[in-house]
């Protein structure tokens, strides 16, 4: 068993200053698996090498409205300082007032992820991870968000850094380690269904280069407006020609267009129907008013984000464009052209086409 220091009941302060929790109901021995016995010893080595960690462990707990939650820690403790810091979370994401539409997706919705597999639905990147529990455990209500277990390591949006030869075992360990988070979770609800082992390999991101005359992020039909055509950016270089994006096969596909670190386009659909959840108060209230000519949804959309969510055949489908910065000389206003485009590919590919959509109320 690797060398572990488990947090005490009684609240003592670890050396990097953090009050230490106390595990109440879920008790455990101190060489028992960290994080309510989620994660065994080949995982943590998959994430921490045979470093010395510190485990902090709140105890998983019924909140008011909640099915459960709890966060546990697990920092690895360097020669000198301390090093990477892991966060287990469990939590119900809001999709009631939306709180939970900006950060989280941001943070966990992004072309780095990578699909967990087929019955898992969840993703992973070499710094991220989360799996949404089943609504038959959690006791979902139909208008909120799921429950979660996320992971997080190291800052947010930090994997473009992280590239390297162990990418693809750092991945596969993230992957790991929320699942077995997730199935002691689910046995603490009193739920049996076992969770299938995610793939030993999860797909990394695609990253392309477009050139002027292809679509944006590979997505049939949709380009610029014309004007960006007309009028260059100086330097005659093509606005938004470098994509990454996650595969077209996940539960949410996300795909990024920029050209390095400038101007930045995000593009996504979402069909978890509890994911879906989370925008809704974005698509009703986000701004002005989208309309669909069939009635099958409803959207808003303002400069910097555009969403409609639309009833199809396999449920609901959440589109969405973000567009965090404008290109010189060019008004702020991608989100309002693309979106129409956007939505109607995307309904298409998924088979509730064809989707009618635009700005504007209904005639």
């Amino acid at each position: 068993m690797r060398n572990a220091i488990v947090a005490g009941l009684a609240g003592a302060l670890l050396g990097a200053g953090l009050a230490a929790w106390g595990t109440g109901a879920f008790d455990r021995e101190a060489k028992a698996a960290p994080c309510w016995g989620g994660l065994g010893d080949e995982t943590l080595k998959g994430l921490f090498g045979d470093a010395r960690i510190h485990v902090e462990e709140q105890r998983l707990m019924r909140g008011r409205g909640e099915a459960v939650l709890g966060t546990c820690r697990i920092t690895e403790q360097g020669k000198y300082f301390y090093e990477d810091q892991l966060t287990v979370r469990v939590h119900r994401l809001d999709g009631l007032r939306g709180t939970d539409a900006h950060d989280w997706p941001a943070e966990f919705l992004n072309p780095f992820m990578a699909p967990l597999g087929k019955d898992l639905p969840g993703m992973a990147s070499t710094t991220r991870a989360w799996l949404a529990l089943s609504p038959r455990c959690t006791g979902e209500l139909r208008s909120d968000g799921p429950v979660v277990v996320d992971l997080a390591m190291g800052p947010a949006n930090f994997d473009d850094d992280w590239v390297g030869e162990d990418d693809d075992a750092r991945r596969a360990a993230m992957g790991r380690a929320v699942v077995g988070t997730a199935t002691t979770v689910l046995r603490s609800l009193g739920c049996s269904t076992p969770l299938p082992a995610p793939p030993a390999t999860l797909p990394g991101t695609v990253e392309e280069n477009r050139a002027a005359d292809e679509p944006l992020c590979g997505v049939k039909g949709l380009h610029l407006p014309a004007s960006y055509a007309k009028k260059p950016p100086p330097g005659g270089w093509e606005p938004f020609s470098r994509h990454r994006r996650s595969g077209d096969d996940a539960l949410v596909r996300v795909c990024d267009a920029d050209r390095g670190h400038g101007p930045r386009l995000r593009l996504t659909t979402v069909t978890h129907p509890g994911l879906v959840n989370l925008f809704t108060a974005s698509a009703l209230r986000g701004g002005a008013r989208v309309s669909g000519a069939d009635r099958k949804g409803f959207g808003a959309v303002n400069a910097a984000r555009a969403a409609y969510r639309a009833a199809c055949p396999s449920g609901e489908v959440l589109f969405m464009v973000e567009q965090s910065d404008n290109v010189q000389g060019h008004p702020y206003d991608l989100t309002a052209a693309l979106l129409p485009g956007y939505a109607a590919a995307e309904a298409e590919r998924l088979g509730c086409g064809p989707l009618r959509i635009r700005p504007g109320p209904e005639d």
